[in-house]
């Protein structure tokens, strides 16, 4: 039996001490863009990884801009972000729905902040941009498909560090 992911049929996003955070339908995830030096060799070049990933950034919206929003951009101390996701799939056999956890933590700091729009009976599309410090993607079994501590050069990919050849002689 094989069960294809096909959406993430709601989540909620809380902050360290699991209060809810934010309230907009959607969070926009880092792209994670490694690192690269130009290997020039005999037929051509070619972009080779340096093991390391470019600056990661996470865009969390909010309606209105609150204590809660204000919470998120201290310039002294990390924001930890936990989203937690219901991830529908479709079972290939039966053709019925069947649903997962998925959970995101993040560590960063507030490097953007969109204030918004103050416009009557309407909210105002404010928005926070953190750059990632950390960032780990989990489902509800623990089976961590990635995890990168920048801090402490660490470089999972579904569970293997892939540093680890780099860390021993450090």
């Amino acid at each position: 039996m094989s069960k294809i992911p096909s959406q993430i049929v709601d989540f909620s996003a809380y902050n360290a001490s699991e209060k809810l955070f934010g309230h907009g339908s959607e969070v926009t995830l880092p792209t994670i863009t490694s690192k690269t030096y130009t290997a020039e060799l005999a037929a051509g070049d070619i972009d080779v990884p340096g093991m390391r990933t470019e600056n990661l950034e996470m865009e969390i919206p909010f309606q209105i801009f609150d204590k809660e929003a204000a919470s998120a951009i201290s310039l002294t101390k990390t924001t930890s972000i936990i989203l937690r996701g219901a991830a529908q799939k479709i079972n290939t056999d039966t053709h019925d729905f069947s649903y997962g956890g998925l959970k995101v933590s993040t560590k960063g700091f507030a490097k953007e902040i969109e204030l918004g729009t103050l416009t009557r009976s309407d909210k105002m599309d404010s928005k926070i941009t953190l750059t990632l410090t950390y960032i780990k993607v989990e489902d509800e079994a623990g089976n961590v498909f990635i995890e990168i501590d920048k801090l402490n050069g660490t470089y999972k990919v579904n569970g293997v560090d892939v540093r680890e050849g780099i860390s021993q002689y450090l």
